[in-house]
């Protein structure tokens, strides 16, 4: 029965704050670094479909790269050298 039963006090509950560290380890914040541009004292023709999937690779390995650096300057500016961005 509802009205037998004893009044309960509601308390709100205790609030606990822990402080994190959101900085990433050195080793993370390492500056993406180019590989080696292709040799320009040789020469080589590559068939079309080729010539796109290694484009697509070197493009994304470069975007990625880009993302990387704007991460790295989020979380600690000036770390690391701003790489020029050649758009095809």
């Amino acid at each position: 029965m509802a009205g037998c039963s004893p009044r309960l006090e509601h308390r709100p509950a205790e609030i606990v704050a822990v402080p994190v560290k959101d900085t990433p380890p050195a080793n993370l914040l390492a500056c993406p670094e180019p590989p080696p541009a292709f040799p320009t004292d040789q020469v080589a023709i590559l068939p079309a479909p080729l010539r796109t999937a290694l484009k697509t690779l070197v493009l994304h390995d470069r975007d990625q790269r880009v993302r990387f650096r704007r991460l790295v300057a989020w979380i600690a500016p000036g770390t690391c050298p701003t790489e020029p961005e050649n758009h095809p």
